[in-house]
């Protein structure tokens, strides 16, 4: 079915807010706790749809009150998506992420269910965390020779704030409330052993792939950063092992699980999380599963190492800008690091994640581990889709496999 007409049909189920009949099933809309307040009358009168492009999935705006989301990766099960903003909505009341009115759902003729359509609130913001990131490090890069020198500190500050939001957004994800779904439960030595094992297993499988891509037409740096990788393999597998034996401490909970700054929407002086869906790539149940939160701590934080780049790249017009700019670009990025690590931790102990500043510097291990996951993952997606910002990861995994020259 088109875009178009599907969104259509959609909107045909909302309003109607009952099962329209398409070929082989039929399409249900239900309803949030919320629709009311978020609905109201917005669907009483034909709505004016306006479709954005710039999605993997099929986004409208519906008149200028509601967002509908459709999308385009099916998989039959509920979306981890839809589960988590209702979560976050109707049990939690997480206050910083985009309310959930309700949801479509294709129902066949076996009584299967799949998540087809998210029906949210439209809210008013400045763009995304990470334009904003990128535009105030490269305004920090512009102004260094200038009579005004920026130090990026209100950035930090802001990031601060981020940091605090997501703690905040874990704090809400382990909550006890008698959902198996979500109910958190205590990392244990199995769990670390298994998360260490299949970042492992990625370390081989990008290394195989590295190997397999051809770089005869990057450019030199790029070249020179995917040959120290490469060259460092037995240096990454070491620096998993120290991991091993570390202690199981903590909570695993739902997260988000494919956080980073453009999933980060500036709202005034704050912060809205959004896009639960999790990596598409990845099947329902591993995007469901319950996991480190820390993970998402460890997205945020090569997402901070991507800005820094792009605004790299952005204001370093010439080989010598690039080697004049690029060690207050990497001081910025370690002291954005710090400021993020040491508001998220204090947000986390003080909600309960951790039972103190022991516990928690036991489990930033973790973090380490899955920086390296995120960069291998990274690497693969730029090697598959964006070659030009391969040595992005590539310079990431270098200085985690402590090989970067």
């Amino acid at each position: 079915m088109a875009d178009e007409a599907f969104c259509r049909t959609v909107v045909r189920a909302i309003g109607a807010a009952r099962a329209v009949k398409t070929e082989g099933g039929s399409m249900r809309f239900t309803p949030g706790a919320t629709f009311g307040a978020v609905v109201g009358d917005a669907l009483d009168n034909p709505t004016p749809l306006h479709r954005l492009t710039a999605s993997s999935n099929s986004v409208s705006l519906l008149g200028d009150r509601l967002f509908l989301k459709a999308y385009r990766r099916l998989q039959s099960g509920e979306s981890p998506e839809l589960e988590m903003g209702r979560f976050l909505t109707d049990v939690a009341h997480f206050a910083h992420c985009v309310p959930v009115a309700g949801s479509v759902e294709f129902v066949d003729s076996g009584g299967s269910v799949t998540t087809l359509a998210l029906l949210q609130a439209q809210v008013t913001n400045q763009g995304d965390a990470w334009a904003f990131v990128v535009d105030e490090v490269a305004r920090m890069l512009e102004s260094l020779g200038s009579a005004n020198v920026s130090q990026g500190d209100g950035v930090i500050e802001r990031l601060k704030v981020l940091a605090r939001r997501v703690a905040e957004l874990h704090v809400a994800l382990a909550q006890h409330t008698g959902n198996a779904a979500f109910d958190p439960e205590p990392v244990g030595a199995a769990d670390v052993a298994r998360w260490i094992e299949a970042v492992r297993q990625d370390v081989e499988h990008t290394l195989k792939q590295l190997a397999g891509h051809d770089f005869a037409s990057a450019t030199a740096p790029v070249g020179a950063l995917a040959a120290q990788v490469a060259q460092g393999a037995t240096a990454l597998r070491d620096a998993l092992a120290p991991m091993s034996g570390m202690p199981a401490v903590g909570l695993k909970t739902r997260l988000h699980g494919d956080l980073h700054l453009g999933q980060v929407l500036l709202q005034r002086d704050d912060f809205l999380i959004i896009d639960f869906e999790g990596e598409p790539q990845r099947p329902l149940h591993e995007r469901r599963a319950k996991h480190s939160a820390l993970r998402d701590v460890a997205g945020m934080l090569r997402s901070l190492d991507y800005a820094r780049h792009a605004a790299l790249n952005q204001v370093a017009k010439t080989p010598p800008e690039m080697e004049r700019l690029v060690g207050p670009a990497r001081e910025w990025l370690h002291r954005a690091r710090d400021a993020f690590l040491a508001a998220y931790r204090q947000v986390a102990i003080a909600g309960g994640l951790y039972a103190g500043d022991t516990e928690f510097e036991a489990a930033l291990g973790m973090v380490r581990v899955f920086e390296i996951e995120k960069a291998l993952y990274e690497l693969r997606y730029e090697l598959n889709n964006r070659p030009e910002w391969v040595g992005v990861p590539l310079a990431g995994i270098a200085e985690l496999a402590g090989v970067a020259s």
